[in-house]
């Protein structure tokens, strides 16, 4: 069984994922439905995955507030980045010939 303490970890870094996706999709809002969904879960996913390294490298808090802080941020800066490598593989286009 998993320890309480994980759990309320998860359930911050999915609060905190949640607002920064909400923010990405207000400053950036999709054109479509599908925009939508792969924009909402791309920052859901990377705001959960890099809410501790964000938190560490911003030094916030070692608190709740500071993990909801850094998964917010990692979810923010999720979908830019991969807007940012997109951009960027648009304009590297390989030979096909």
């Amino acid at each position: 069984m998993i320890p309480s303490d994980v759990w309320t970890g998860m359930i911050l870094k999915l609060l905190g994922s949640g607002a920064g996706a909400a923010l990405a999709l207000v400053f950036v809002p999709p054109k479509t439905y599908l925009g939508f969904v792969r924009r909402l879960t791309a920052s859901l996913i990377g705001g959960m995955i890099f809410a501790t390294p964000a938190r560490e490298f911003t030094r916030f808090s070692d608190n709740w507030e500071g993990l909801v802080g850094g998964a917010c941020l990692a979810a923010f800066a999720s979908w830019w980045a991969m807007g940012m490598i997109i951009r960027v593989l648009r304009l590297w286009k390989p030979n096909t010939e």
